[in-house]
């Protein structure tokens, strides 16, 4: 067998590619070390090192795994003969193979129903492409690629609405309105002027559009089914507040159950688990398996955040709320703007002011739902892979002068 590099003599006798060095320097040292410049997805092998020394003889082998975290994904939709709807969901530039999961506007994993494929290209990269055939006229489905390398893994998620060929016109121009009220690009604008100049009737939408334009999509409040309603609350959880977590100016029930923001900063031991900057408490109970529900009451304040946390995440200086940081959540600001955190503010237009909001934890699942709990209309799931204990998360938001004074308290679990 040809080596890949041959060192003899004090020189490099052999070498297969000029990117596989050694360091001659540190061989003085015992430091054989094989250097790879510019590692390539052909680089992926098992090296094995033969070292001669006299009469003596050793030999080890090194497994290089090259892992390459891809390009964000894109979702595009066409129609086939039969007008049947199919999206394709594709990303490029990932190694090794990605997991493609789908699901709906429920959160339900759809991915059983989907096709996939790879190819590589020159690089030896791989190109992958999921379709999902679309049977309802009217749907959300979001499309999340990951790598499934045994460490925290970057997702990518998309979502977008589903119209098939059946769906009125009017409809469709609608949801395009509500997209371009939230991000307006100039080939949208001519796009749109086109359509009106033209009355043309959109019997399809195909979505291309960049990852920070899809995550705007209006997800609409949909109804809970009773059996899924009964599912979710079978996992109800006793959850209190933590004072040990509670920002200073915050003042916690004896019950563990009720907190209110105070003008007063409270006369509190510091330490390292209590919020010092950000009005925030989180619970005693943190979860690290299995399914998690609780309902906050939240009438009457006019601003709140809620959701769940890491149990790593910074409690001293400024926290910005992202997944990325370690926080799934959603939030109210001006008595009736309601954002989920996704890195970047998604705005969730809801219909119904919620008077107590549901929180539902799937931690196997990699769930995060909320819910208008009177209503039980769903607001937003968050998907993503946890890694280690989440603690509920709350924060009442400053007194604002009276304005924000009600408290937020957590509902005595019951049956819906």
């Amino acid at each position: 067998m040809t080596p890949e590099l041959l060192y003899a003599d004090h020189t490099i006798m052999q070498q297969s590619d000029t990117r596989r060095t050694l360091s001659i320097d540190n061989l003085k040292n015992g430091n054989v070390s094989l250097i790879i410049r510019n590692v390539r997805v052909s680089d992926d092998h098992l090296y094995r090192c033969n070292v001669y020394s006299g009469l003596r003889e050793e030999q080890t082998q090194v497994s290089l795994t090259v892992e390459v975290l891809g390009a964000q994904p894109s979702i595009t939709m066409s129609s086939t003969e039969g007008q049947k709807t199919r999206l394709e969901c594709s990303a490029e530039k990932w190694n090794p193979q990605p997991e493609v999961t789908w699901r709906d506007m429920n959160g339900a994993d759809v991915t059983s129903q989907s096709t996939i494929k790879s190819e590589r290209d020159s690089e030896g990269l791989l190109r992958v492409s999921s379709v999902l055939p679309v049977k309802e006229e009217y749907n959300v489905f979001s499309c999340l690629v990951r790598s499934k390398a045994p460490k925290p893994d970057w997702p990518s998620e998309l979502n977008i609405y589903s119209f098939s060929p059946g769906v009125s016109g009017w409809l469709v121009v609608f949801c395009v309105l509500l997209v371009l009220c939230l991000a307006v690009t100039p080939l949208l604008v001519i796009q749109w002027r086109r359509m009106r100049e033209t009355n043309t009737r959109y019997d399809s939408i195909v979505g291309f559009l960049p990852i920070w334009f899809l995550h705007k999509e209006i997800e609409k409040s949909q109804r809970v089914t009773n059996a899924e309603w009964r599912r979710i609350c079978s996992s109800a959880a006793d959850v209190t507040f933590d004072p040990e977590t509670a920002h200073p100016r915050l003042i916690v029930s004896e019950d563990g159950k009720e907190v209110r923001h105070t003008d007063t900063r409270q006369r509190v031991t510091d330490n390292p688990k209590r919020f010092d900057d950000c009005a925030v408490v989180l619970a005693r109970e943190g979860f690290t398996s299995g399914r998690h529900y609780w309902e906050v009451e939240v009438g009457g304040k006019t601003k709140w955040d809620l959701g769940v946390a890491r149990e790593s995440v910074s409690r001293k200086g400024e926290i910005k709320l992202s997944p990325r940081r370690g926080y799934w959540t959603v939030w109210l600001r001006n008595e009736n703007e309601y954002t989920a955190g996704i890195g970047r503010p998604l705005p969730l237009p809801l219909r119904v002011k919620p008077q107590t909001v549901g929180v539902f934890l799937d931690y196997d699942e990699g769930q995060v739902s909320f819910y208008n709990a009177q209503s039980r209309s769903h607001l937003y799931t968050f998907t993503d892979s946890f890694t280690e204990p989440l603690y509920p998360y709350f924060s009442p938001c400053n007194n604002d002068g009276g304005k924000n004074a009600a408290p937020l308290v957590i509902c005595p679990l019951r049956t819906h």
